[in-house]
């Protein structure tokens, strides 16, 4: 007799647990009809139907729409710039950069700050030039103020609010720009740093897309917009669903 060869999942079964538990928790949190009813974003025109010029406006288009997508209503979240790029010399050569000790680029894409009278999201001017990661930025600060904002938790707490952007459809958006940037603390906020390496790894995100999808029986089309590695982690993770219909 021949055995179906039993499909492995791309991530420790203590992840698996952590999402599992965690997304049951949003669902709870958010309420089973909204939870069931949110799908995930494409970097297409059915989301974002603007001409983007990489202006400023870009990111108050993006900022609006985004908070539409996330159900956060009722409250005023204002848009700040600032740059943390280097600083070039007359010859080209960079004055200075925050490196760290291994010579790696380290610098700030966004920041949330919310404070008694005012809800701050500040956005890193390179991010102006790159809409995906644009999205991405802007989704995970919107994450935080999912969570701490409307008080959902006590304290900050990156992972989850990861995957609540993820939850609320932007996965494709966080997993592709993983390697691009991470979660981090700021001065007086939460934001997310440039950098190799990320609080969740391109394999969680895959399996949280395919778990999402399967408990919300949503098409996965969608998975055209990962990038290689996330296509195959997915798979992976839907093959096992599937199979173990979990």
């Amino acid at each position: 007799m021949f055995w179906k060869k039993k499909k492995k999942l791309p991530i420790t079964e203590e992840d698996k647990i952590w999402v599992d538990e965690a997304l049951l928790w949003l669902q709870n949190d958010f309420g089973s009809e909204h939870f069931a009813n949110i799908r995930t974003v494409t970097p297409t025109k059915d989301f974002y139907d603007k001409k983007f010029d990489h202006s400023e406006k870009d990111a108050e288009f993006v900022l609006e729409r985004t908070m539409e997508l996330m159900n956060i209503y009722d409250v005023e979240i204002k848009l700040a710039y600032f740059s943390d790029g280097p600083v070039d010399m007359d010859d080209g050569t960079p004055l200075s950069t925050p490196a760290d000790i291994y010579g790696n680029w380290q610098s700030a894409a966004g920041t949330y700050e919310k404070d008694s009278d005012e809800t701050i999201i500040s956005i890193e001017r390179r991010q102006l030039k790159n809409t995906v990661s644009l999205i991405a930025t802007i989704s995970h600060e919107l994450a935080h103020q999912i969570l701490l904002g409307e008080n959902r938790i006590n304290e900050n707490d990156e992972y989850l609010t990861d995957l609540t952007a993820i939850a609320y459809g932007f996965g494709i958006f966080l997993g592709n720009t993983r390697f691009n940037f991470t979660s981090g603390t700021m001065a007086g906020g939460f934001g997310w740093e440039m950098s190799s390496q990320g609080y969740l790894p391109e394999q969680i995100i895959a399996y949280a897309m395919a778990k999402l999808s399967h408990m919300r029986n949503e098409p996965t089309n969608y998975r055209q917009y990962l990038t290689k590695s996330l296509q195959k982690y997915f798979k992976q993770s839907e093959a096992y669903l599937l199979q173990n219909n979990s």
